[in-house]
Protein backbone atom coordinates (compact mmCIF):
# COMPACT_ATOMS: atom_id res chain seq x y z
CA UNK A 1 0.00 0.00 0.00
CA UNK A 2 1.59 3.32 -0.79
CA UNK A 3 1.39 6.64 1.05
CA UNK A 4 -1.85 7.78 -0.59
CA UNK A 5 -3.41 5.17 -0.20
CA UNK A 6 -2.39 4.45 3.57
CA UNK A 7 -3.51 8.33 3.92
CA UNK A 8 -7.64 9.00 5.08
CA UNK A 9 -9.90 10.22 7.10
CA UNK A 10 -8.39 8.89 9.60
CA UNK A 11 -5.41 10.83 9.87
CA UNK A 12 -6.03 14.25 10.97
CA UNK A 13 -3.67 17.20 10.34
CA UNK A 14 -1.70 16.80 13.41
CA UNK A 15 -1.24 13.08 12.28
CA UNK A 16 0.02 14.14 9.00
CA UNK A 17 1.52 17.11 10.35
CA UNK A 18 4.14 14.65 12.27
CA UNK A 19 4.95 12.75 9.33
CA UNK A 20 5.63 15.64 7.74
CA UNK A 21 8.12 16.32 10.17
CA UNK A 22 9.41 12.94 10.85
CA UNK A 23 10.21 13.31 6.64
CA UNK A 24 11.85 16.46 7.01
CA UNK A 25 14.01 15.43 9.90
CA UNK A 26 14.87 12.32 8.38
CA UNK A 27 15.43 13.77 5.44
CA UNK A 28 12.56 11.40 3.08
CA UNK A 29 12.27 14.00 0.54
CA UNK A 30 9.96 11.83 -1.65
CA UNK A 31 7.70 11.55 1.75
CA UNK A 32 7.66 15.06 2.26
CA UNK A 33 6.49 16.25 -0.96
CA UNK A 34 4.12 13.51 -1.39
CA UNK A 35 2.53 15.02 1.94
CA UNK A 36 2.86 18.60 0.75
CA UNK A 37 1.26 17.82 -2.48
CA UNK A 38 -1.57 16.09 -0.71
CA UNK A 39 -2.13 19.45 1.53
CA UNK A 40 0.26 22.33 1.13
CA UNK A 41 -1.21 23.77 4.58
CA UNK A 42 1.71 21.61 5.88
CA UNK A 43 4.15 23.21 5.21
CA UNK A 44 2.81 25.50 8.26
CA UNK A 45 2.66 22.62 10.67
CA UNK A 46 4.48 23.86 13.61
CA UNK A 47 4.96 21.01 16.43
CA UNK A 48 2.77 21.30 20.16
CA UNK A 49 4.21 23.88 22.37
CA UNK A 50 7.84 24.19 21.03
CA UNK A 51 6.83 25.38 17.98
CA UNK A 52 8.99 24.09 15.49
CA UNK A 53 8.24 23.60 11.73
CA UNK A 54 9.56 20.97 9.81
CA UNK A 55 11.91 23.24 7.78
CA UNK A 56 13.17 23.76 11.76
CA UNK A 57 13.92 19.90 11.96
CA UNK A 58 15.07 18.96 8.89
CA UNK A 59 18.02 22.62 9.07
CA UNK A 60 19.14 21.17 12.65
CA UNK A 61 19.41 17.46 10.88
CA UNK A 62 21.35 18.61 8.18
CA UNK A 63 19.16 18.05 5.36
CA UNK A 64 18.98 20.98 3.29
CA UNK A 65 17.89 19.10 0.39
CA UNK A 66 14.21 18.92 1.72
CA UNK A 67 14.14 22.75 2.29
CA UNK A 68 14.44 23.22 -1.65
Amino acid sequence: MGLLGMMGDSFGCSATGERLVSAARDGDIQEARALLELNPRLARYSTFGIRNTPLHYSAAKGHHEVIH
